[in-house]
């Protein structure tokens, strides 16, 4: 965690002496590595979307065979396989862990002592916004992957029902995670968060244009 700390860091330094830009400098680093673990992040997407569709088949079974239990633990068994290989699959997310919390160790150690013109606003990144402009972008970016769920084109599921209590949920954890943290961290927090958010989208057009091509 430290060697890559201590990279991140380094990465960090020599973008700021390039931008002469704090706040650009903390969006390229998050960029650059969302995209060095885009690989892993799409390997994600694809095994929680196989999940997805195998609890719809599941569920399928379980209607079309009720009445031949028989029968129903021979399918679920014969689905029990790739189903293991999917969850699997999603475990990709655990590699990414260390990379983001040195990422985020990475900006919480940093000087801060600087303004960014990111945020005009703002005249210290080791401050809070307390304008709280920070803290309502980076929620509305939160809930903007359930919230595109309701958009025909971009629908992945049968599910589209917003749950109104993980919304809240949502909505106050973000708010509070970015209300009282510097600045820096809240450029991180947003960066990730439209990063990830339209990964989702791409990955959502992806998926339907394979769809089409496969009935193709």
């Amino acid at each position: 965690m430290n060697f890559i700390s201590s990279i991140l860091q380094d990465l960090l330094s020599i973008l700021f002496s390039f931008t002469g830009d704090l706040g650009v400098a903390i969006v390229v680093v998050t960029l650059m590595v969302k995209l060095i673990l885009m690989p892993l992040s799409m390997k994600q997407k694809l095994s929680m979307r196989k999940q997805q569709d195998m609890a719809d088949k599941m569920s399928t079974l379980k209607e079309q065979y009720k009445n031949n239990p028989t029968e129903l633990e021979k399918q679920m068994q014969l689905h029990a396989t790739e189903s293991m290989k999917s969850m699997l699959g999603c475990s990709t997310l655990l590699l990414q862990m260390p990379i983001v919390f040195a990422l985020y160790r990475t900006f919480s150690s940093m000087p801060q002592d600087f303004s960014s013109s990111i945020v005009p606003w703002i005249n210290n990144l080791s401050m809070s916004d307390n304008l709280f402009i920070i803290p309502c972008i980076y929620t509305l970016i939160m809930l903007a992957p359930n919230l595109i769920n309701y958009i025909p084109y971009f629908k992945t599921s049968s599910q589209v029902a917003l749950n109104k209590h993980m919304a809240i949920i949502t909505v106050v954890m973000s708010f509070i995670l970015t209300a009282r943290t510097p600045v820096a961290l809240g450029l991180y927090f947003i960066t990730s968060g439209a990063y990830a958010l339209i990964e989702d989208i791409c990955f959502r057009i992806y998926f339907k244009s394979k769809n089409k091509l496969a009935l193709e």
